[in-house]
This record gives C-alpha cells, structure tokens and sequence, in this order.
C-alpha cells in the first residue's frame, strides 16, 4: 500500500466521508458540515486518491486530572479495503498526533457486535475497562 496517504480531513472530503459513514453507521441525510467544533477533526486514509478511511477525533479536558485526551468515533473502513492494514495505519497516524499534541490517552467506544473492531483495538494497545454506557434520550 505504498499510494496509501493518511491525513487530516478537509473541508473538501466531506461528500466522500459522508458517503463512507452512510455505508457503516446509521446517520443522518442531512448532515451539512462535520468538521464544526474547534476541539474536533478528523483524519481520513485515500488509497488511489479515494477516501477508503475516516476516523472522527475530539480533544477533551479532563478537569479531574488536569490532561487532554482523545475521544474516537466513526472509525471506519471502506468494506471493500478491509482487513488490510488501514485502520491500523489511521490510528498509528492518530498516536502520533496525541504525542505531539501532548494527549495523556485515547479513548473510544465499541460495541461487542463489532467483533473485528475490538480485535483491532486490542491489537493497537486499548484495553476494554470495566464500565457500563447509559444514554437517555431527550
């Protein structure tokens, strides 16, 4: 994968990343921007020139400990490019981000269901901590 480019994303990207989240999550057709808070970005992985990758980040304040850290979401792989070295590239891309940007750790959320993610995810150093997500919907 020599022509494979891992960058931040740009305003540009946007129709291709919506595309590759509307093929892996269940979000919303009206979307207009992704890019809207100043503490977030993302990163997305090209492969030929295609979008093939796109990993959504926010920088946190832990105000308990008095550190930064990352918060992950939509990490995704175009289901045609699976499997071969992408998301590891991404979240590589992502760790030497959180080195330079003075991040104490990175955290993000998976379901169980998603047994090839969490593989990944262990395989790149997370740890599953012992904890429940509860949501109420308002």
């Amino acid at each position: 994968m020599d022509n494979l480019v891992i960058r931040k994303y740009d305003n540009d990207d946007f129709f291709e990343v919506i595309d590759l989240l509307k093929d892996n999550f269940n979000i919303s057709n009206n979307i207009e921007s992704i890019d809207d808070n100043i503490n977030s970005f993302g990163i997305v992985a090209l492969l030929n020139k295609k979008i093939v990758g796109y990993i959504r980040i926010d920088k946190l304040n832990n105000p308990f400990k008095n550190n930064y850290y990352y918060f992950l979401s939509y990490v995704c792989v175009d289901s045609n490019y699976q499997n071969v070295g992408i998301a590891t590239k991404m979240l590589e891309f992502i760790f030497d981000m959180a080195k330079d940007d003075n991040v104490s750790y990175i955290e993000l959320t998976s379901r169980s269901s998603r047994e090839a993610a969490n593989r990944l995810y262990l395989k790149n150093g997370f740890v599953i901590r012992d904890t429940n997500v509860f949501r109420k919907e308002m």
